[in-house]
């Protein structure tokens, strides 16, 4: 009586479960398994049985990892979106071959010659026969939808030559151990197919979080850097006011927006707006600074900056004139001075 009850509790759960997936789902691999067996069958009578070894979610450069060396390599194209991949083994292209010049699998040795487009050719008839019955049986399964209507494309060259034609972030690998014709050849087939864009994570609308007004008035503080030298710590301790240390001249067209802990928020070049200090983020060349009025980098002059300290009261500084500093007004009639030294 306990076991009938059990069984019956099963029995409850197997048919919950389906109704969650759906009537007739199936697994990529499974489909795909199956579609080879049938597609072989109704071509040749060839008694095809493909054993999934693996299935799994992937990046592209850890896919393309798998695709090994003698493989024949075949893209699979697609009218809107990404391309797949399907590599078989030699000795599936050989039994291919075979069934379709000889009329049965043969065992006579592989050889191991460069595969051309008419191999790819001879594993065209059973990709365009497995994969629109692939379509047909996840057609009802809505998370499935992106596998539909993949077709065979051409051979690629060899294992580079994929990953660039595949330009997708993910992908769904399946490998399978196959036999034809009774273990007659034997040989592996893997499947690269796409994986979706999470689309409702792109679309989905973040709310606002409960700190997110106060954390909008904190104050953030940054600092401009326009060169870093490095002395002894001797020499920086005798630093006083008025010593004069020597950077670049290049420095402003180099200045780097740090954070306080030390992180680097962007690069651009100093310059003045508004009669305030500004930096222009972003690499290219100031408006007002041509390329034929640049001085070679071997005769560019250094400037020179004064250390005041904290505790002293600055001057006032001029913020007016034009809206970018002349860096070769700036050196002009400076001696160049040495580079600075590490220490």
């Amino acid at each position: 009586m306990k076991d009938d009850a059990s069984e019956t509790v099963l029995q409850r759960k197997v048919a919950a479960q389906r109704r969650t997936l759906g009537a007739g789902a199936w697994s990529l691999s499974r489909a795909l398994g199956r579609v080879l067996s049938i597609a072989a069958d109704a071509l040749w009578g060839l008694t095809l049985v493909a054993r999934t070894s693996s299935d799994e979610t992937l990046s592209a450069d850890r896919a393309t990892r798998h695709l090994g060396a003698d493989r024949l390599l075949v893209i699979l194209e697609h009218d809107t979106g990404p391309p797949g991949l399907v590599a078989f083994d030699r000795d599936i292209v050989t039994g291919l071959i075979d069934v379709q010049t000889l009329g049965r699998v043969t065992r006579f040795p592989s050889d191991d010659r460069a595969y051309t487009p008419t191999d790819a050719a001879m594993t065209a008839p059973l990709i365009d026969a497995a994969l629109p019955r692939f379509s047909s049986m996840l057609s009802s399964q809505p998370d499935m939808a992106h596998l539909q209507n993949y077709r065979f494309g051409a051979l690629v060259e060899d294992e580079q030559a994929a990953s660039l034609a595949l330009d997708a972030d993910a992908y769904h690998l399946a490998v399978f151990d196959v036999s034809l014709a009774q273990d007659t050849r034997s040989g592996g087939i893997l499947f690269l197919f796409p994986e979706p864009h999470k689309v409702a994570e792109q679309g989905k609308t973040t709310l606002p979080g409960k700190h997110e007004t106060v954390l909008k008035l904190a104050p953030v503080r940054m600092q401009a850097v326009l060169s870093r030298i490095h002395i002894s710590l001797d020499r920086a301790q005798a630093l006083r006011p008025g010593d004069v240390l020597t950077i670049s001249s290049r420095a402003t067209s180099s200045a780097t927006l740090i954070l306080s802990g030390g992180d680097v928020v962007a690069k651009g070049t100093l310059g003045q707006m508004n009669g305030f200090r500004a930096i222009r983020i972003g690499t290219g060349e100031p408006p007002l600074h041509k390329p034929e009025d640049r001085k070679p980098q071997a005769e560019a002059p250094t400037a020179t900056v004064s250390l005041v300290p904290v505790a002293t009261q600055a001057p006032e500084l001029d913020y007016g004139g034009s809206l970018d500093m002349q860096l070769d007004d700036l050196a002009a009639g400076l001696p160049a001075a040495p580079d600075p030294i590490d220490v």
